[in-house]
């Protein structure tokens, strides 16, 4: 039995077979079922996307006997006829070889003929991009008072070379690159029917080989079952294209982790016993920063042209890193790679590469930087807070903190309400958690939390007392302090009216050892040490 390849043996016969190209096809079919047929087509894209192909079924089509919904029957006359090729009325040139005037003067003249079965006698015009200047000039008179039984359909994947003057003759379709999953199901499809086992890793290493090419990853299915059998398996897959394992991407990630620089050794040692090619390791390990990146971004892998396996390893990689670091990353691999194509010591460079990314220190976020400080400025601002309380307690025993003057705190808020019209800003200020209260026995103390607001409770100051005696009692006892805060950014003289000079020294102790707590621990977060300045 002859061997058929399977490019030609599961070439599409019908519109509704072609691949991911249903923008052209749905677009034919109307044209055919309206009878609106154009005189000139221009089928442009990349190879191996169903260009020629396209063009034959239109072909059938628009010639065949016994149309149905737009298709060729495939069995009439005319049809097997043109996929025998022996049809007289369809006309393949390739542009290549047939490129002269004197090639395109022939073409003008046959051209006049009318079909001798069909409605229409077509020229289809491969490589079209080929043609010379005098070729193409020679084209336009017949392109542009065609005879009406004559179609034109040209081809090409460099449509920019083409004269603009034959384009806008034309009716132009783009056909697009293949998907990968587009490629994977119609390998898959394949396979199945040809009783082929095949494991999901292959079928993604062949549609990604393929480079958006159908006819690509059928050719390299068929070496694959030359290869292998009936049971195609990555392993097998892997040493004839020579392809480098993800697996070695994911190492450079487990090095990054781990902080190991040994491991760029054993990578570069790795890739060197293989015969792998550098160039292509670095590209690899770009798009693999990039497949972290972006499930790390999108928090979804299920876009990454990757088996179930692989895209469960991304998610968890990206929970692993920061977005900065995934970024300081690819630039340094990007801007890597163009120096790379013109270093004599590759294996030398990679190292050096490698070492970068698994040395390079971790991103700490500014704002993050900030949210440490001043929480370490607030916890060191309460404990100097609480060592004056407990000196001012130690000085007067007599008024120190009684527990039933709990209670006192409900009455605040009744206080508040009560006098909110006479002492005006005060109830504001306290529900802003710009003022604290200190209850103690028959004293109430003020803290105000910055000097504007010390200074308003200043001038409110007489008022006040009147209304927490008038509310409280006689016995009470009424004070205005400022909070540690104020004392350093002004070095204010007093903290309280009364205090001696004793207490304002303390305090300016207190504000320093809060200061050294401050740098010690910036220090120690950045495992930084102090230069003394000469």
């Amino acid at each position: 039995m002859e061997h058929i390849v399977t490019a030609r043996k599961w070439r599409p016969i019908r519109f509704d077979e072609v691949i991911g190209q249903e923008h052209i096809t749905q677009t034919l079919k109307n044209a055919v079922s309206f009878n609106r047929i154009h005189h000139a087509y221009l089928f442009t894209g990349p190879r191996g996307v169903g260009k020629t192909t396209t063009a034959r079924i239109l072909a059938r089509a628009v010639n065949c006997e016994n149309q149905t919904d737009a298709e060729p029957c495939n069995k009439c006359e005319s049809c097997t006829s043109i996929l025998e090729g022996r049809s007289l009325d369809v006309i393949e040139i390739d542009g290549a070889s047939n490129n002269s005037v004197d090639d395109i003067r022939t073409l003008r003249e046959n051209a006049k003929y009318p079909p001798i079965k069909g409605r229409f006698k077509i020229y289809i015009i491969d490589e079209v991009h080929m043609l010379s200047t005098s070729a193409f000039n020679a084209l336009l008179k017949i392109l542009e008072e065609p005879p009406k039984h004559l179609i034109f359909i040209f081809a090409t994947t460099e449509p920019f070379k083409v004269l603009p003057t034959i384009v806008s003759r034309c009716q132009r379709f783009d056909f697009h690159r293949m998907e990968i999953n587009t490629i994977v199901k119609q390998i898959s499809k394949i396979a199945n029917a040809e009783n082929i086992e095949i494991d999901e890793m292959s079928l993604f290493t062949i549609a990604k080989k393929a480079d958006g090419s159908m006819r690509d990853a059928q050719s390299i299915f068929d070496q694959f079952v030359t290869s292998s059998g009936k049971k195609i398996h990555f392993e097998n897959v892997k040493e004839l294209l020579h392809i480098i394992d993800l697996d070695f991407f994911f190492k450079v990630s487990t090095a990054y982790h781990q902080r190991n620089p040994r491991l760029a050794f054993e990578i570069s040692e790795d890739l060197t016993k293989n015969g792998y090619d550098y160039g292509e390791f670095i590209t690899g390990l770009l798009e693999h920063f990039r497949n972290i990146y972006y499930v790390k971004i999108l928090q979804n892998a299920e876009n990454l042209d990757f088996p179930k396996i692989y895209k469960k390893k991304y998610m968890d990689e990206a929970g692993k890193f920061n977005t900065k670091d995934l970024v300081r990353v690819m630039n340094l691999i990007a801007s890597f790679e163009q120096q790379f194509k013109f270093s004599t010591m590759p294996r030398i460079r990679l190292e050096l590469l490698l070492t970068q990314i698994i040395e390079m220190p971790s991103v700490v976020d500014i704002e993050e930087l900030i949210k440490e400080i001043r929480k370490l400025r607030l916890c060191s601002q309460d404990f100097s807070q609480n060592q004056f309380l407990t000196e001012k307690e130690t000085e007067k025993p007599t008024k120190r903190i009684n527990t039933e003057l709990k209670a006192l705190f409900p009455k605040w808020s009744e206080f508040l309400d009560k006098y909110n019209s006479t002492l005006n800003g005060l109830k504001s200020f306290y529900l802003s958690h710009l003022v604290e209260v200190e209850f103690r026995q028959k004293e109430i103390i003020l803290i105000a939390g910055n000097d504007f607001v010390y200074e308003n409770l200043k001038s409110k100051k007489r008022a006040i007392g009147v209304a927490i005696k008038e509310f409280f009692g006689n016995d009470f006892e009424f004070q205005l302090i400022q909070s540690e805060k104020i004392l350093e950014n002004q070095n204010a003289d007093t903290l309280i009216e009364d205090t001696s000079l004793r207490t304002n020294v303390q305090n300016q102790s207190l504000n320093q050892n809060q200061s050294n707590s401050v740098e010690k621990a910036i220090l120690d977060l950045f495992k930084a040490r102090e230069i003394p300045l000469p």
